[in-house]
Formats: structure tokens, sequence, C-alpha cells
């Protein structure tokens, strides 16, 4: 994601537990980007993308500090560590726990269902993009994060509150299993929003 985003024109500093990994990672994303620790990451962004395991996500948190000013983008799922079975539902959801953890900033859902290999190649299919679906609860916070999805040439779709996560998550489930249980190719599937003509035109 973030060496997307640096190619993209953005400003990327990478975060890593070490801090070394982090600074291997800038280098191979180009002269725009940077790396240090989760601290060091935090302190000189505006948006700051959540893409650990789940069972690492709260102490990258704690170790990043205070998020105050930011706004995170959630792009995890609460699954087991192999990655095949959610952890929470119906109740709640990663997105939502980890909003819990750090109200002082808002958090917003997204890309938990792009494969990374869809981010390294390319979003586009027969000319389309692939739809990025986010949610969250913070209008200001839902239109940065709007804009900063459609720069990496995805499709932005709002799809709601933060709430909403409980069903972003299982829907990053369903890629699992076409992937991992059906044997299709990470780099070549993505979900798409498919909408008649008239609707666009009401949306536009």
């Amino acid at each position: 994601m973030g060496a997307r985003a640096a190619r993209a024109g953005h400003a990327v500093w990478f975060g890593s537990r070490d801090p070394a990994r982090a600074e291997d990672a800038a280098r191979e994303a180009g002269p725009e980007a940077a790396g240090g620790s989760y601290a060091e990451a935090v302190r000189h962004v505006s948006i700051v993308l959540l893409a650990t395991r789940w069972q690492q996500t709260f102490r990258a948190l704690d170790a990043a500090g205070s998020l105050a000013g930011r706004t995170v983008i959630d792009a995890t799922n609460p699954s087991t560590p192999d990655g095949l079975t959610l952890l929470l539902g119906h109740e709640t959801s990663g997105a939502e726990e980890i909003a819990r953890a750090v109200p002082e900033v808002p958090v917003v859902k997204a890309f938990n269902h792009v494969y990374a290999e869809i981010l390294e190649a390319d979003a586009r299919f027969g000319g389309v993009p692939a739809t990025a679906f986010y949610c969250g609860d913070d209008p200001d916070s839902n239109a940065l994060v709007g804009r900063f999805v459609d720069s990496l040439g995805f499709e932005a779709v709002f799809a709601g509150p933060l709430v909403v996560a409980r069903y972003l998550e299982p829907a990053a489930q369903l890629m699992v299993a076409l992937v991992e249980g059906r044997g299709f190719p990470a780099e070549g599937v993505a979900l798409g929003l498919l909408r008649r003509p008239a609707l666009q035109e009401a949306l536009a």
C-alpha cells in the first residue's frame, strides 16, 4: 500500500516494530518515502493506515503513541492467524474495536477486502477500476479517505457508518474463500459495484 501511495505522489512513512524493515520498504518505494518506528511514522503523517495481522493490531497501536489529529484507515481483518476464520461479527467488528481503543481519532474501514497483489499490480479490470468500499462515522475523515482511495486508482464507494464494517470484514473472507478455497489468482480478482445508468446519474 505504501509503495502504491508513493507512486501516486503521496509522501509516505512506513512504520514497523523493526525500524530497519520499514527503512528497507521505504527505499523500495522510492525517494518520497521514509521509514522508522511506528511512533516516528505517526508523527509525520495525517493518515495512518493500519495494516497489521489482527493479533498484533493493539500492540502496534500502543507503540504508535498518540494519534490525535490523524485519521486511521483500518485495513485489518479480525481473523485467525491462518486468515480463514473471522473472530468477530454480528454484534461488533474489528474496526469498531479499534475505534474504542483510540477514541481520540476517527477510524475509517477501507482496503480490508483488497488483496495485496492488486495493490502491487493494476487496480483496473478491463479498463474498469476495482471498487474499494469504505465506511466511517466522521464526515471529514470519510471525505479524506475517499479522495485517497480514488488517488490510488480504485473506485471509492462510501458504504455508511463504521458499523458497516460488520459486513465489509466478511466480504474479505469471501475473497479468501475464492483465492484460498477455489484457487482464483489473488492478482486477478477484486470486488466491483455495478449500477444501472439511471442510478449512476442520480448519485452523481
